[in-house]
């Protein structure tokens, strides 16, 4: 087996973090790094090696820094983290915290698919970007074709990091020169995905090696609650976002007000009464719809 890292990319710490990193770290398959985001604090989780990433990582690595939520907006920043600080891996998975592999060694999953010198690059939903989706505007057709996938979790290899890197800092100078609108800096999904298909990189979807995933169990807007994974999770898949307690609450919360379905969301908190929250958790919920409904209410005068 190649050398491999496993990392963690994350901003937060709690429970079910804790002890999916330790099953991760349990399994003995990879060394485990956590790449936190400390920006609004420490990030907890036990005695993982960390590596923090800081304000000044744009600068360091020599690309564009001035989009906000950049960290977030661009993962693979991150990736060149880990591959400047841990630089004799061949390859790199990078998880987000709420992906949850359903399997008692999750690295099982992990160690399905082809090594990294046969395939660069490894995602969900990896296809040719759609017209209309939402970042294909940050990628100019005119220098290839335009992809997509989801970054929530990746395989990366060392060399398709060499090649994204470089890459990153060519358009960074050039976004600069132009003087663009930061809200143009391609995010990581559609930058990896058109970058290594561009160059031609080996570049396959989790699927292509035999299911592990649904559109519906692994994507970026529907939540599934961290109780109905244990309960009904499907051995050998992978899921997200899988989230508890009040952030499966906000995730619900942000999909309802982009669908306008404020009334939908309130009949989901009263169902879940018992067995996602407590009746005192539901009441604080419905007072943050009515507070998003006072502000969508025209105000008389």
């Amino acid at each position: 087996m190649s050398r491999t890292a496993l990392l963690i990319r994350t901003h937060y710490a709690d429970d079910q973090l804790r002890g999916f990193v330790e099953q991760l770290r349990a399994d003995g398959a990879f060394d485990v790094f956590i790449l936190a985001d400390e920006r609004r604090g420490p990030v907890a989780l036990g005695d993982a090696a960390k590596i923090v990433l800081t304000p000044e990582l744009p600068a360091e690595l020599g690309l564009y820094g001035g989009t906000p939520n950049l960290l977030w907006r661009c993962g693979d920043y991150a990736l060149y983290a880990a591959r400047r600080a841990l630089p004799d891996y061949e390859a790199f998975w990078m998880i987000e915290p709420d992906v949850r592999l359903c399997s008692t060694r999750p690295s099982d999953i992990l160690s399905r698919f082809p090594p990294p010198d046969q395939v660069d690059f490894l995602a969900a939903h990896l296809r040719p970007a759609e017209p209309d989706w939402n970042w294909a505007r940050t990628m100019s057709a005119d220098d290839g074709p335009v992809w997509r996938c989801l970054f929530a979790l990746v395989r990366v290899s060392a060399r398709a990091l060499d090649v994204m890197l470089e890459e990153r800092r060519r358009s960074s100078r050039l976004f600069e020169e132009s003087g663009q609108d930061p809200a143009f800096w391609p995010n990581d999904e559609a930058f990896t995905a058109s970058a290594l298909a561009r160059n031609g990189l080996v570049c396959r979807d989790f699927n292509d090696f035999g299911q592990v995933y649904e559109p519906v169990g692994f994507s970026f807007w529907l939540p599934i609650s961290e109780r109905e994974f244990l309960a009904s999770g499907r051995e050998g898949w992978i899921y997200h976002p899988v989230l508890s307690g009040q952030r499966y609450f906000m995730k619900l919360f942000r999909l309802a007000s982009e669908q306008g379905n404020l009334d939908g969301l309130e009949r989901l908190i009263d169902s879940l009464v018992g067995s996602e929250w407590s009746e005192e958790e539901a009441a604080g919920h419905r007072r943050a719809l009515a507070f998003a409904r006072s502000q969508l209410t025209p105000q008389a005068g």
